[in-house]
C-alpha cells in the first residue's frame, strides 16, 4: 500500500514538473544538440577569416595587436589573444558591459561591444571583424544558457528548470523500474507495430532509460553556470576550496619599469617553455586595468583523461613570468572545472562522445514533447462505458 502511494506521488511529481519544464527542457536540449559541434560549423563556414596560408614567420602579437585595435576602431579594448594551429588565424577578443541604466530585459543589451578580430599573422591583415553579439553560434549559446534574457534572470529560469529536469530524470527511473525481468526486456524494447499511442509511450519510457545517465551528467555540469552554491559543492565534493586557487597577486616592482604591453616577451617567453608541445594558447593582454596577464595553454601530450590546461601568469609591466600552474599539480577541483565544458557538451574525448552528447540531447529534447502526448492521451480518452456503448450501437 505504502509502495502504491509512493508510485501515485512520483508520478504526480513527474507529470506536473514535466508540464512546467518542458518548453524550456525542450529549448535548451535543441539548442544543446546545435551547440555540440558549433567549432566544426563554425570553422567550415567561416574558413575564408578562420583559415591562413602559412608564409614564414608570424609578425609579433604586439603588431598585429595594433592592426586589430586600428580595426575595431577608438575606445574599444581588446583583452586577449588566441593562438592555436599555424594554418589558423590570430584572434584578438575584446568586450566592454553597458551601464546598468542601458541593460533591459534581453542579452543583448548587456555589452557596449563584444568583437572578435581575425588577423593573419603572416600578413597582418585584417580577415574579419565578428560582433559576437549576433553570431549564430553565441546566440544559440545564450540560448542555452540563459533564454537570451539578461543573465541574473534568465540563468536562474534555466537553472531552475534543470535542476527540476534532474528531479523528473530520477522520478522517471523510479516510475519505470520493472517487476521482474520479463517485464524488464519489454521495458526496454520499442514496439514499432503497435499503434501510435504505444510507440509513443515506449520511445518516451525506453529512450527515457538508455539516456539516463548521459542526461544526468549533462545536466549536473550544466547547473555550473547557473548556480554558485551549486559550483562550490561540486569543488567541495571533490575537496577543493574553490575558484582561489586560479588567482595570483602582482610582486612589489619599481617604478622604473611601468611599460604595459610587454605582450611579445610573453608570447616568446611561453613558446620557449612549451616546446611545441600545445594546441592552443590564449594571453591576456595586459592593460592599466589589469597588469596581470593570465595565459592558458592547451597541452597536447595530456593523457590522464581531464582537458589539459596549464596556467602562466606574468606581469604585464615586465613581461617576467610571476608564477606557473601547470596540469600535473592542479587540484582535483581545478581539473574538473577545466574539464565542465567538454564534459558538459561532450567534446571530452573527441567525436565520440560529442555523438554521445548530440544524440542524448536530441532524447532529451524528445521527453516532453512524447510526455505530453502521453498525458493529452489519457486526458482525452473516454470512459469505458460511453466506448461500450458506442460499439453497441
Amino acid at each position: 500500500m505504502a509502495k502504491s502511494k509512493f508510485k501515485k506521488i512520483t508520478g504526480w511529481l513527474h507529470l506536473w514538473i514535466g508540464l512546467v519544464t518542458g518548453v524550456v527542457v525542450l529549448i535548451v536540449s535543441i539548442t544543446g544538440c546545435i551547440y555540440v559541434f558549433n567549432e566544426e560549423i563554425f570553422d567550415t563556414v567561416h574558413r575564408d577569416i578562420v583559415y591562413v596560408q602559412k608564409a614564414g614567420q608570424p609578425k609579433p602579437v604586439s603588431e598585429l595587436l595594433a592592426i586589430a585595435e586600428q580595426a575595431v576602431g577608438p575606445g574599444k579594448v581588446l583583452s586577449n589573444v588566441k593562438i592555436s594551429a599555424d594554418n589558423k588565424s590570430y584572434v584578438f577578443s575584446g568586450f566592454k558591459v553597458n551601464k546598468k541604466e542601458k541593460i533591459n530585459l534581453w542579452y543583448f543589451s548587456q555589452f557596449e561591444y563584444l568583437n572578435d578580430v581575425y588577423v593573419n599573422q603572416y600578413t597582418g591583415k585584417v580577415l574579419g571583424i565578428i560582433d559576437v553579439r549576433y553570431e549564430f553560434f553565441n546566440i544559440v549559446e545564450q540560448l542555452h544558457r540563459q533564454l537570451l534574457l539578461v543573465k541574473p534572470i534568465g540563468s536562474l529560469v534555466v537553472g531552475s528548470c534543470i535542476l527540476l529536469f534532474l528531479v523528473m530524470l530520477i522520478s522517471g527511473f523510479v516510475l519505470w523500474l520493472p517487476k521482474n525481468y520479463k517485464q524488464f526486456k519489454k521495458s526496454i524494447k520499442i514496439k514499432w507495430n503497435a499503434k501510435w499511442k504505444r510507440v509513443n509511450y515506449d520511445l518516451h519510457n525506453s529512450l527515457g532509460f538508455y539516456v539516463l545517465p548521459v542526461a544526468m551528467l549533462i545536466a549536473i555540469t550544466g547547473l555550473v553556470w547557473s548556480f554558485k552554491w551549486w559550483e562550490t559543492g561540486i569543488y567541495k565534493l571533490l575537496g577543493d576550496k574553490g575558484k582561489v586557487g586560479f588567482a595570483r597577486t602582482l610582486p612589489t616592482i619599481n617604478a622604473s619599469d611601468s611599460t604595459l604591453n610587454k605582450i611579445d616577451l610573453i608570447h616568446y617567453d611561453l613558446l620557449k617553455k612549451l616546446k611545441g608541445d600545445w594546441s592552443q594558447i590564449g594571453i591576456g593582454i595586459p592593460t592599466e586595468a589589469n597588469k596581470v596577464s593570465t595565459s592558458f595553454v592547451s597541452i597536447e601530450s595530456n593523457r590522464d583523461g581531464w582537458r589539459g590546461v596549464s596556467y602562466y601568469f606574468y606581469d604585464g609591466r615586465t613581461g617576467k613570468i610571476i608564477d606557473v600552474l601547470p596540469h600535473s599539480q592542479k587540484t582535483l577541483g581545478m581539473k574538473w572545472r577545466n574539464s565542465n565544458l567538454p564534459m558538459h557538451t561532450g567534446r571530452i574525448y573527441g567525436l565520440g562522445t560529442q555523438l554521445l552528447a548530440f544524440f542524448a540531447a536530441l532524447i532529451c529534447a524528445s521527453l516532453p514533447v512524447s510526455g505530453f502526448m502521453i498525458w493529452l492521451g489519457k486526458k482525452r480518452k473516454k470512459p469505458k462505458s460511453s466506448l461500450k456503448l458506442g460499439l453497441n450501437a
